[in-house]
């Protein structure tokens, strides 16, 4: 079963995810450095 449409949306949620958490990160550092 290899959807097109289910791997294209599955990339782009975790690309999404991981941008997300990058910017996540991103504040914790700078609030822990403030």
């Amino acid at each position: 079963m290899n959807d097109p449409m289910l791997i294209e949306t599955t990339i782009i949620t975790g690309s999404f995810f991981t941008i997300a958490m990058a910017i996540v990160l991103s504040i914790m550092l700078l609030e822990r450095n403030d």
